[in-house]
């Protein structure tokens, strides 16, 4: 793979990529330069499934991305905020975004949501800069935005045409003051969810913002958890295929997941600190796993049970 650019002032634009694969990792610099730009149609038309651009780029030209049809993840920095016209057209197939965010600064997530309508799980990074280009991730929130779509309507008698939307990702994609995102906002329509989308797709709304906390009240904090515990086989079922799949996932939860589901959601405390969480609850969890040949999670899920079985009687024998 290589990149025909363009020296602009001591920075670089790349003008193509050549040949590209089918993931593309676009570098920090190319001789010595930053690279800060891409030019019009870069991507366009290639086969690449996942792409990686640097850190300090600003600007990516118009129809940047155009009919990449395979595409289907990008890691991106918020600072890239330059975004050209047409730059998803016929890239309807990206379902992923991991954004590094730089607190106070302008963010292109706003832009991003409103050119892709699809649902998109989105992986946001609170960066701090250290020096020299360097950086450290401080915290990090798991989003999901749901798929909307625009319906033109006829009323034929009055010759009145109309816009219908259907779905509420519309709704999630306006929760921001300027360009920062508000999360309160986004955690309070989790309702319209609820009512609008699958099963699934909720409970894995619900466990995103409750792993990875990030801006996360304690009244949502609670509602989520809610959820969970009322959806906890299809939480379960979701802890289990994200460790059949590992890094292959396509989901916002990810594999190990399956013991802090049990122990943290779907079990109660008593006064005293025990878990209480249900034998038949457990045991079905470990069948599911079973089932589906994930034996990490079986091994453990029995480990767990084993242990808070062991705690029990040592607290007993204590009092």
């Amino acid at each position: 793979m290589e990149f025909s650019h363009t020296v602009v002032k001591d920075t670089i634009r790349i003008d193509k990529i050549i040949d590209p694969r089918e993931m593309v990792v676009i570098p920090e610099a190319i001789e010595e330069f930053p690279v800060t730009e891409l030019g019009p149609y870069v991507l366009a038309e290639s086969e690449a499934i996942e792409l990686w651009l640097p850190s300090r780029l600003k600007k990516i030209g118009a129809y940047g991305f155009y009919n990449c049809e395979k595409l289907e993840r990008i890691h991106i920095s918020s600072r890239t905020t330059d975004l050209g016209a047409g730059l998803f057209a016929g890239a309807s197939h990206v379902g992923f975004l991991d954004i590094m965010v730089f607190e106070g600064e302008k963010s292109n997530l706003k832009e991003l949501l409103s050119e892709l309508r699809q649902t998109l799980r989105v992986k946001l990074h609170l960066c701090e800069e250290t020096g020299n280009g360097r950086y450290v991730k401080k915290a990090e929130a798991r989003l999901i935005f749901p798929e909307y779509y625009e319906e033109s309507v006829e009323n034929t008698p009055a010759r009145i045409l109309y816009i219908e939307t259907h779905g509420c990702g519309h709704r999630y994609r306006y929760c921001f003051a300027g360009t920062r995102f508000q999360y309160e906002g986004y955690d309070a329509l989790f309702p319209h969810i609820m009512v609008q989308e699958k099963e699934e797709l909720v409970t894995e709304l619900a466990l995103g913002r409750l792993k990875y906390p990030w801006g996360l009240s304690e009244k949502h904090k609670e509602m989520y958890e809610k959820y969970v515990r009322e959806h906890w086989e299809i939480a379960g079922q979701l802890m289990i295929e994200a460790d059949l799949q590992g890094e292959r996932g396509n989901r916002n939860v990810e594999a190990g997941g399956i013991v802090w589901l049990a122990e943290k959601l779907l079990g109660r405390t008593s006064a005293n600190g025990e878990s209480l969480l249900p034998y038949a609850r457990i045991q079905k969890l470990i069948q599911m796993a079973g089932h589906a040949g994930d034996t990490e999670a079986v091994s453990r899920l029995m480990d767990f049970w084993h242990h808070n079985q062991g705690e029990k009687k040592r607290r007993r024998f204590e009092l």
